[in-house]
């Protein structure tokens, strides 16, 4: 799950919208490889938890737009006990219970759900397509839980209460560039592809596209074919 991480990390550093953020390690983060169900919520003032995000969650277990108490419940009871990390193990008896309370059946290609607390103010709810949560795992999700925090911290607040996506930074030609874009545009210069920049500086071949984009703009060059056309083409 580390390589996992470290893409997840990779695309949130440049990405502020929070859905799109959080859609993006829901499909991700799940050790099969397949999509997990994320249920994102808020503490409130009254100690309770709130519906921020889902993902994940079919038709039948979505009442009026949000997710089925039920599930709420479940996070809060389990983040208010036992270890930070904590898992849900999708038994006869959790299924029972689900059955029960929304008169529903839970989805059954999912077999545990892990319980990770971001920080005093969100929690994260993760159905994974695993049974078990060994060591491992468990400081994978703390780490996730890392990366989250420092994600959600820097992303525009107001988008709690506007729904509204934060506009990115304008890019624009003269900018400086940083020192990531100094070395990528150096391998750009050699001739070297994005996945192969990415190989050699260990980042996700998506990042080294996105970061290319906004050299390009930087130096007011349309873009690789120009860069390597004229290859003492200097930034201003």
């Amino acid at each position: 799950m580390r390589s996992q991480l470290r893409h997840i990390a990779d695309f949130l550093a440049h990405e502020t919208d929070f859905r799109a953020g959080l859609k993006y390690v829901a499909v991700n983060v799940c050790p099969s490889g397949d999509p997990a169900r994320l249920l994102l919520l808020r503490t409130t003032s009254a100690s309770g938890l709130a519906h921020l995000y889902n993902f994940g969650f079919r038709e039948n277990l979505i009442s009026l737009g949000q997710t089925h108490p039920f599930f709420i419940d479940q996070v809060l009871k389990h983040s208010q006990e036992g270890d930070r990390i904590t898992g849900i193990s999708h038994d006869k008896v959790y299924r029972e219970a689900v059955q029960l309370a929304t008169g529903q059946s839970d989805q059954e290609e999912f077999r545990m759900t892990i319980i990770t607390p971001i920080s005093s103010e969100f929690t994260l709810s993760i159905s994974i397509r695993e049974a078990t949560l060994d060591d491992e795992a468990r400081v994978d999700f703390e780490i996730l839980g890392s990366i989250l925090n420092l994600y959600l911290s820097l992303v525009d607040q107001d988008l709690w209460s506007t729904n509204k996506t934060r506009q990115r930074r304008a890019v624009s030609p003269g900018q400086a560039l940083t020192e990531r874009q100094e070395l990528i545009l150096q391998l750009v210069r050699e001739k070297r592809r994005n996945h192969e920049i990415a190989n050699l500086l260990g980042y996700s071949e998506s990042l080294i596209r996105q970061e290319t984009m906004v050299i390009y703009k930087k130096l007011g060059i349309s873009g690789r074919k120009s860069l390597i056309s004229h290859p003492d083409h200097e930034k201003e």
